[in-house]
């Protein structure tokens, strides 16, 4: 009888996806970035396959992206390494946003921009606005909404639960802005965000890695409250 010889079959190993986000604010956008992972990318998915990781840089968006086309250099050379890195910054009064975002594109890294602010974003976790705004009532008024954020303690925007049942609609909201702003001639002018091309870009990776979707229907329908100022 010949005898059966029994041959392993060589195991993929899932190679590390990382995604790289160099913020220019030093604790809100790191701070809801944190929260996100937290509540929307399972352990076990971070303990093998997946990184998120957060540079805040706390400075203008020039220094922003020169350290974000940096960390995709690293990336690059790095064997076993997929992903990409983002730039992660806020429009308000800065002089060379325009510069910033035209050198980022040109070394191929991605925006998670927003103007004015970022806060505009959490707004649409809750709202549309398609008003014109300026930062300080921006921020204001996410304060109105979110309780748990107050520009004068540290403009926290951590709410695990508006984070973890309102992302969809936010996605839905900052999809609009900008196709909005594009339909009145001012591409990514205010209000506008792309933050929602990092977000799922991330949520896509969590379902590519795990082989499931997230349930959407957890997110409740809304009827948008009036976005006019």
């Amino acid at each position: 009888m010949k005898r059966l010889l029994s041959r392993r079959v060589p195991v993929k190993e899932l190679a590390t996806t990382i995604i790289i986000v160099v913020t220019e604010g030093k604790k809100t956008e790191p701070q809801y970035l944190e929260m996100f992972q937290k509540v929307h990318v399972p352990p076990s998915v971070k303990r093998s396959a997946f990184d998120l990781k957060i540079i805040p840089n706390g400075s203008d968006p020039t220094r922003v992206v020169d350290e974000a086309i940096q960390e995709l250099e690293i990336l690059q050379r790095v064997r076993g390494k997929k992903g990409s890195v983002w730039a992660m910054f806020d429009r308000d009064d800065h002089s060379r946003f325009e510069e910033a975002k035209n050198r980022a594109r040109s070394k191929g890294v991605r925006l998670a921009v927003s103007n004015p602010c970022f806060e505009i974003w959490g707004i649409y976790h809750y709202q549309d606005w398609q008003a014109h705004i300026e930062s300080d009532k921006c921020q204001n008024k996410l304060g109105q909404l979110c309780p748990s954020y107050d520009k004068n303690c540290g403009k926290t925007f951590t709410d695990k639960d508006t984070i973890k049942k309102k992302c969809y609609n936010a996605v839905e909201r900052a999809k609009k802005s900008l196709n909005s702003r594009e339909e009145e001639g001012d591409p990514e002018g205010n209000p506008s965000t792309s933050v929602h091309y990092l977000i799922e870009e991330i949520l896509s990776k969590v379902e590519e890695l795990t082989g499931t979707t997230e349930n959407q229907e957890n997110q409740a329908p809304e009827t948008d409250a009036d976005p006019r100022p």
